[in-house]
């Protein structure tokens, strides 16, 4: 059986063992379709964090190793605006977005983007790929936990239908009013009113379809690369570019065959970046995991 070849993008901030877990688990449940996987080292890393032991633990997969000139972090700082239009023409500044890397030297026709702490149980790529039809990506849409559009008027199946006005967004957050969208001032007249707010391909686990994507996403066309950031989340500017230009993502969750930030049981892995002892505690955790999925 032919398979379709997909290539492989993680960014690593700190946790080797969480992200030896991700990789293997991934390869031993969808591997049949991986060509290459690209690793991103950010170029600063949490105290004692030791890329060599990484490097160790992932030995004889087909990994591609990367380290950016520059580290962003969740700083929004220029990444936005003209002066930013105007460095995304430097490779090394556009290489230090999240998911630049592979996305420009990537040489199979999908890319499969995500977190460094998720755990596979099943075949995800392949559950994507038989999914995915003509769409430019697939994955979670959007994070409805946070927009008051959420269950009444929309859902990551009903975003591209439904569209409010400014005004009608304005009335919808009445009911959230110290919603971070309101905060960080995205819900005023001027501002984009669709897609709402939280709008995104979540990249805890996405699918792109580069042969669609590439060709409009900087730097071959205008929309913005997809690791850049806006004040509430990565993926978000270039969600928002794509959609109006009517390329329409596939909805579709990946928990029934994985699980993100699985060693607190929270979906969310940015605790541990700010709890040392969390932190120690899931890397144990994940230590303890791998075994199994290294000697499986």
């Amino acid at each position: 059986m032919k398979f379709q070849q997909v290539d492989v993008a993680v960014n690593v901030y700190g946790k080797p063992y969480q992200t030896a877990v991700s990789i293997w688990s991934l390869m031993k449940n969808s591997g049949q379709h991986i060509q290459r996987i690209y690793v991103t080292l950010e170029k600063s890393q949490p105290e004692g964090f030791d890329e060599e032991l990484l490097k160790s633990l992932l030995d004889g997969l087909p990994i591609t190793y990367f380290k950016p000139k520059f580290f962003f972090g969740w700083w929004e700082g220029r990444r936005k605006g003209l002066l930013n239009k105007i460095l995304l023409y430097f490779k090394d500044y556009r290489y230090s977005i999240r998911s630049q890397y592979p996305w420009e030297n990537c040489q199979s026709k999908y890319l499969f983007m995500m977190h460094n702490d998720m755990l596979f149980n099943g075949d995800l790529i392949g559950h994507y790929l038989s999914k995915i039809g003509d769409s430019v990506g697939i994955g979670q849409v959007g994070q409805c936990w946070n927009c008051p559009a959420f269950v009444g008027h929309c859902d990551g199946d009903r975003y591209w239908d439904f569209r409010p006005t400014m005004a009608e967004l304005k009335k919808l957050y009445e009911s959230k009013p110290d919603g971070r969208a309101v905060m960080h001032g995205l819900v005023e007249e001027g501002k984009m009113s669709w897609p709402l707010p939280e709008c995104r391909l979540n990249e805890h686990a996405a699918l792109i379809n580069l042969d669609i994507a590439r060709p409009v996403t900087s730097p071959r066309g205008p929309v913005a690369p997809i690791g850049l950031k806006n004040s509430l989340d990565n993926g978000i500017p270039w969600f928002q570019g794509m959609t109006l230009k009517g390329f329409k993502m596939v909805n579709e969750s990946y928990m029934p065959f994985a699980k993100h930030a699985w060693t607190n049981d929270t979906d969310c892995g940015h605790a541990s970046l700010f709890d040392r002892n969390l932190y120690d505690r899931e890397e144990k955790m994940a230590e303890f995991e791998l075994a199994k999925w290294r000697n499986n």
